[in-house]
């Protein structure tokens, strides 16, 4: 008796069906037994803060979408943590999201080497990630997982939490917002509320529709500091800077530029009057957050948000 192949990709499906059930009961199992041991969970800092806006939130922190399972031990969540850091994994990653299982790394060595693709396949059959079979075969084990923009959202969020102590949630689902939508990463910096909007794409992906969407969200969610984050070690000035000046146009004027500048801060990095942040990933994720939230810190009492300002 032979399978087809339609067959095969059914199964594919009912499996990672399947393994996104038993993460969810994982899930709720760690919130029952949180429940048991402390009578109720407390709330969160920013779910505290969002609160206090009139923004109840509705969910949160999902985990069964990022490319790690949830049984995942500390141990192995620390090296996966370490390994996103690296750009080149993350880049890695969104090619194994597109070719989830083959008997060549040449597909998975566009932006590495075969020996590096290799030695990340190891890790992640460490992982529980992915499967290896003889030479060069792989599997990918998390068949319900289809975007790497969660698994970034958790690492912006976490390196948040490690490398600033600050209270931070992810894949965030507000209640009784104007215009709806999640929130990528919110974070509290010194009773400051930071929104970090994640695109896992190229700027070449990004269009006028979803800077539009962000200023949206941000006239709900009313940040004091927010980060346009594109993944990517290209340039900023040539897309990104345009669309965040037309958008800007179409919701406040001709005379927005000189208004709401958009400013080079160093490099690929820019900022709208200390306000919002355009950044990418040269040089790395912490360092050019640490860059826009120390000038933040500067220039905070000057720092003005044109989603407070009124559409012409």
């Amino acid at each position: 008796m032979t399978i087809e192949g339609s067959d095969v990709d059914r199964l594919q499906r009912i499996e990672g069906e399947i393994e996104a059930l038993k993460a969810a009961v994982t899930v709720l199992q760690r919130q029952w037994e949180g429940l048991r041991q402390g009578g109720r969970v407390r709330n969160h800092p920013v779910e505290i803060l969002l609160r206090q806006r009139g923004l109840p939130v509705f969910a949160h922190g999902d985990r069964t979408r990022v490319l790690l399972p949830v049984t995942a031990s500390p141990l192995q969540t620390e090296r996966f943590y370490a390994l996103l850091r690296r750009y080149s994994f993350r880049l890695f990653l969104r090619d194994l999201l597109q070719f989830p299982s083959g008997n060549t790394v040449t597909v998975l060595s566009r932006y590495c080497s075969p020996q590096t693709a290799r030695s990340y396949l190891h890790a992640l059959r460490e992982l529980g990630v992915v499967a290896l079979g003889s030479k060069d075969n792989y599997t990918l084990l998390l068949h319900h997982v289809s975007s790497f923009g969660p698994t970034l959202e958790w690492v912006v969020s976490e390196i948040l939490q490690r490398e600033f102590l600050a209270p931070t949630l992810f894949n965030v689902r507000l209640e009784k917002t104007r215009y709806g939508g999640d929130y990528d990463v919110i974070a509290v910096l010194e009773q400051h509320l930071l929104y970090v909007e994640v695109k896992s794409s190229p700027p070449r992906g990004v269009e006028l529709a979803a800077v539009s969407a962000f200023v949206d969200r941000l006239e709900d969610l009313q940040p004091h500091v927010a980060v346009f984050f594109v993944d990517t070690e290209l340039r900023m000035r040539d897309k990104i800077v345009e669309l965040f000046k037309e958008v800007l146009e179409q919701r406040y004027g001709q005379k927005s530029d000189e208004q709401w500048p958009v400013v080079r801060l160093v490099e690929e990095l820019f900022h709208i009057c200390h306000g919002i942040y355009l950044m990418n990933s040269r040089k790395g994720i912490y360092t050019n957050l640490r860059l826009c939230i120390r000038d933040f810190r500067r220039w905070r009492h000057k720092a003005q948000l044109p989603w407070n300002a009124s559409p012409t």
